[in-house]
């Protein structure tokens, strides 16, 4: 029995970092598309889509603490709004373009994880990045007027 009990340790460790590393994927995952959603619906403008996508991410840095999904870096900061319109080509985010009907939205999120979240036990030098990628379609009628 007490030669079992080393593999059985790393064994239970090493699941718990995977589960671990699974739940942040998924809620990551999760975040980038609820942001790139709210930026696809949200404004005429990709400036202030850009702004709505921050402050979302915002809101989930703060409910994060809850999931137990920390990252050691801003979320804010390090993330990427881009555009993309029907024909292929980027939609520069600003004030007086607007967000392409029929396009696409993107928003890129990277969250570097602490070793001690990932199952509580923290190896020495483990920094464990993950990225996830949120797309959203724009509808194509969104500025059409009824008349």
């Amino acid at each position: 029995m007490a030669i079992l009990f080393t593999p059985l340790m790393l064994l239970i460790v090493s699941l718990s970092m995977l589960t671990g590393s699974a739940r942040i994927e998924q809620a990551l995952q999760a975040t980038a598309n609820r942001a790139a959603r709210t930026a696809a619906l949200c404004c005429h403008h990709t400036g202030d889509a850009e702004a709505a996508v921050h402050a979302s991410l915002v809101a989930a840095e703060r409910t994060a603490v809850t999931n137990r999904i920390v990252c050691q870096n801003n979320l804010v900061a390090d993330s990427t709004v881009f555009f993309v319109a029907v024909a292929g080509n980027d939609v520069p985010i600003d004030g007086t373009s607007a967000v392409p009907s029929g396009g696409t939205v993107y928003v890129v999120l990277t969250c570097r994880v602490p070793a001690e979240v990932l199952g509580g036990v923290g190896f020495p030098g483990l920094n464990v990045e993950r990225r996830a990628v949120g797309v959203a379609v724009v509808d194509p009628y969104r500025y059409r007027s009824g008349g």
